[in-house]
């Protein structure tokens, strides 16, 4: 007989006992006589030993406006806080604005939301200012925008900056008020000192006082503030010691004033200083008394005969042409005696007080210039109906008028003429 062997061996599933040995994140499969160990998806390894790949190490994996947050064996991608979406492709901008109407406060100083990429912002009227999500007043008051010379007060929106006391401007800018050049409270014999903001007021030497009211200090009330031989004057802010007329109070003694190098007397006067007093006399040529002089004018001084030519204190006689001496007496020149005399045409030296050259006849003049007088513009120096005048150099001529004939010296008519050098006789 023949035996039959019969195959009694099984194949054992090592995945059935303690995942074939395969590490935890890996999967088992089992083959005929063993098994085979893969690591799952999101981990990579040789089965026995699986590390977990994140995935979120690589670039795009996610929305680029999403997070990528690493699992074992995974990874989520979730949009980013102002988007809405998948995470994986697609993440879109949430407008907080319109979807959330009441999103900003409405409360005072709100303008209006305003949509950001992926977040927004809450405007504010100017004076405020945005906390995220609502809006605040500005203290401008803290960030010193008025002047160091301003008081700053701070309202609801805005601020108010005021010059203080003794500054002039906007607050933004103030300037020092210079009291001193307009009414102020210091007395009249007090100085007024301008200080940042205000003023002092300093009552002047020799007056005692706050610098508002100010009195006179009486210096004479001082015993012994002049010497015995003066008298004191108290003045207003000072005292001098009265040395008397004519006399000038200097370095604790009395000296004679000398009046004339005050030029007290009149400019044309001589002056003359004496203790206590001097005296002023007009100068020659001049009149008054001594200190008002006034020129004296001494035109009857000179010769008749003589031109008076006065000066400020003085005068001058000079004798007229034709005349000779010093002015106060003048004698007549007898200039026909005279070898270098001469005298022009139609003229004859003869000598006259002041003059010596005199026209002849038939001609008129000074004696220096002489002219033809012109006899027949005289009337009826000619016979009438018969004759006409005709002038000459020095002379004249009757000549017989046409329809007359001349017979020796007549004129043959109702009358009869004789000529006889210049003069004509009637027959």
């Amino acid at each position: 007989w023949m035996m039959k062997y019969i195959n009694l061996c099984q194949d054992i599933d090592e995945c059935q006992n303690n995942n074939g040995g395969c590490h935890t994140n890996a999967i088992c499969t089992n083959i005929e006589g063993s098994r085979k160990c893969r690591c799952r998806i999101g981990f990579r390894g040789n089965g026995f030993q699986c590390d977990d790949v994140n995935e979120c190490l690589n670039q795009g994996m996610c929305h680029w406006n999403a997070t990528c947050t690493n699992n074992p064996g995974s990874y989520v991608c979730t949009c980013n806080a102002g988007y809405k979406g998948n995470g994986n492709y697609l993440c879109l901008d949430v407008d907080e604005c319109s979807e959330t109407p009441r999103v900003c406060s409405s409360l005072l100083g709100y303008r209006g939301c305003k949509n950001l990429p992926g977040s927004y912002r809450c405007t504010c009227n100017s004076g405020y200012e945005s906390n995220g999500r609502s809006c605040v007043d500005i203290d401008e008051c803290a960030g010193n925008f008025c002047s160091l010379f301003a008081d700053c007060v701070n309202t609801m929106g805005s601020y108010q900056c005021t010059c203080n006391r003794g500054f002039v401007g906007n607050g933004l800018t103030c300037a020092d008020i210079n009291e001193c050049n307009a009414e102020n409270e210091c007395h009249p014999t007090a100085a007024c000192i301008n200080r940042l903001g205000s003023y002092e007021c300093s009552c002047l030497d020799g007056f005692v006082g706050d610098g508002r009211l100010c009195e006179d200090i009486d210096e004479c009330a001082t015993l012994n503030i002049c010497p015995v031989t003066t008298t004191c004057v108290n003045t207003g802010g000072s005292y001098y010691c009265d040395c008397g007329t004519g006399f000038i109070f200097n370095n604790s003694e009395c000296h004679d004033l000398d009046e004339c190098l005050a030029r007290r007397c009149s400019p044309y006067a001589s002056c003359t200083n004496s203790p206590g007093s001097f005296s002023c006399q007009c100068m020659t040529g001049y009149r008054g008394d001594g200190f008002t002089c006034v020129d004296v004018d001494e035109w009857d001084t000179c010769h008749s005969r003589a031109t008076c030519t006065n000066f400020i204190g003085d005068f001058l006689c000079s004798c007229q042409e034709g005349f000779k001496g010093d002015g106060f007496s003048c004698l007549d020149v007898d200039e026909c005696s005279l070898s270098n005399t001469t005298c022009p045409s139609f003229s004859t030296c003869i000598n006259s007080p002041g003059a010596y050259c005199a026209c002849d006849l038939g001609y008129d003049g000074d004696g220096l210039t002489c002219s033809d007088i012109d006899e027949c513009q005289s009337e009826n120096i000619c016979p009438e109906n018969e004759t006409e005048c005709v002038n000459i150099p020095g002379s004249f001529s009757c000549v017989c008028k046409q329809g007359y004939t001349l017979n020796g010296t007549q004129c043959v008519g109702k009358t009869l003429f004789f000529f006889f050098s210049n003069k004509m006789y009637l027959i």
